[in-house]
């Protein structure tokens, strides 16, 4: 069992894989079951259904990057705070912080039942594909106030040295999500809305027993007064910010790019973007799962001053997700077909050539995205929101989208393809600027 004291008497190593083995095992089922959902879709609903749920989808990420920024925020005080031997102060940041997601989303869900369908038709003028999109987003929104709690209490079990609990909800949550999308989708034939609606039931169970831990007093965390002092609201905002920001610009860069597809490739385009996507979706989740684990361990450490200690966390955390990269790009160039074929109706050939040239042409971003992620976490995690942003912005906003217009107008749909993996390699030199830079000014 891990306890967070061991987050500085423990080997860096022993740490690193306790924490980031159950994180990665449960961001690898939660892939999984995304991309079983545009498989489910994908063959039993069709391409333009897909085209709908990715059109849908990166603004209910922006939702959920809300729950995220004050998850992600308020664990780094929190971890911090227990750090300086201060648990009371953290109690009371993690009711309250637990207190303002379950908020959100009920304010999230009332906006989005009232706004959603008009807005909808503002950006899909086909209406076969606006449909399906208002009936799968519909679902999602009435789920929201059960399933954005989610988010939050993984970061929270992870604080207090429950990753394995967390590992086992996931699996859950992901095998669960398999099931009812065969059942309701394949078998019973229920069409896009079972399909949202097999996520939100998955989803509301996953809550249900992550705060489960929390009612008792045998952890280090429980909830007590929900109590913060503005500051230290501004600072937990502040702090997670640059993720919030990210997953919000991800998402806004992702509307835009569908935008592109459906103008110049229709939904052809959209439903081949889709499938890149969803096999994104497991290399960035395993990733995002070792980067975040080890969150509580970086903070813990920088708040009992072990600054070398947590360089070394960096340095593994490097290697480690370097090597998963280049492992999944080369799964991608040899197999594109295989992979394309996966999500794709049977005999829909335009969407299966397609995704294959997207996949060889989106693939060697993986050189770089796994460094520009490991600096970006890792300075949020320092308590360096400031530098951690402004390597989000050009992620995420100012590099892809000129590179998205340049490329485009030089290469057509394929340019949209293109532009990851240009923006990625130029994104991780400044990262990497930025990175030395933080790292002088801990060594003076």
């Amino acid at each position: 069992m891990m306890i967070e004291t061991h987050f500085v008497t423990l080997p860096v190593k022993k740490v690193f894989f306790k924490l980031t083995i159950p994180i990665v095992m449960s961001m690898f089922f939660s892939s999984i079951y995304m991309m079983a959902d545009g498989i489910f879709v994908g063959h039993f609903i069709g391409s333009d259904a897909l085209a709908a749920v990715n059109m849908v989808m990166p603004v209910i990420m922006i939702l959920f990057a809300v729950s995220n920024m004050i998850a992600v925020g308020s664990s780094v005080k929190v971890s911090t705070a227990l750090g300086e031997k201060n648990p009371g102060k953290a109690r009371s940041m993690f009711s309250f912080s637990t207190a303002l997601v379950m908020g959100v989303g009920v304010f999230f869900a009332a906006a989005g039942l009232l706004f959603s369908k008009p807005l909808i038709h503002q950006v899909i003028r086909e209406d076969q594909l606006a449909e399906m999109a208002i009936q799968y987003s519909r679902v999602l929104m009435l789920g929201l106030p059960f399933i954005m709690p989610l988010f939050a209490m993984d970061n929270f079990l992870r604080v207090c040295g429950k990753a394995r609990y967390s590992m086992w909800i996931n699996i859950i949550v992901s095998v669960l999500n398999i099931f009812l999308d065969w059942l309701m989708v394949a078998k019973w034939e229920w069409g896009i809305s079972a399909s949202a609606l097999a996520t939100v039931i998955s989803m509301m169970i996953g809550s249900a027993f992550s705060f489960f831990p929390f009612f008792s007093k045998k952890i280090t965390l429980y909830f007590t007064k929900p109590k913060i002092k503005k500051a230290e609201l501004m600072g937990m905002l502040y702090n997670g910010s640059s993720e919030f920001l990210s997953s919000i610009a991800s998402s806004v860069i992702a509307t835009l790019i569908n935008a592109v597809l459906l103008y110049l490739g229709g939904s052809v385009a959209v439903a081949s973007y889709g499938i890149v996507m969803y096999i994104d979706t497991l290399l960035v989740g395993v990733l995002y799962g070792v980067v975040d684990s080890i969150q509580p361990a970086v903070s813990y450490n920088l708040g009992a001053g072990k600054v070398k200690r947590t360089f070394s966390f960096f340095k593994i955390s490097c290697v480690v997700t370097a090597a998963i990269s280049v492992l999944c790009m080369a799964v991608i160039l040899i197999f594109p077909d295989k992979l394309a074929a996966v999500f794709s109706e049977k005999g829909n050939v335009q969407v299966m050539q397609m995704t294959v040239a997207a996949l060889l042409l989106f693939a060697p971003s993986y050189l770089f995205t796994w460094f520009n992620m490991v600096t970006s976490a890792f300075l949020t995690a320092m308590d360096k929101p400031k530098e951690s942003m402004i390597i989000m912005l050009f992620r995420t906003v100012l590099l892809p989208v000129s590179c998205l217009v340049i490329l485009t107008s030089v290469m057509g749909v394929y340019g949209v393809f293109s532009t990851i993996t240009l923006s990625s390699l130029l994104t991780c030199i400044l990262a990497g600027l930025i990175w030395r830079k933080t790292v002088w000014s801990y060594a003076r």
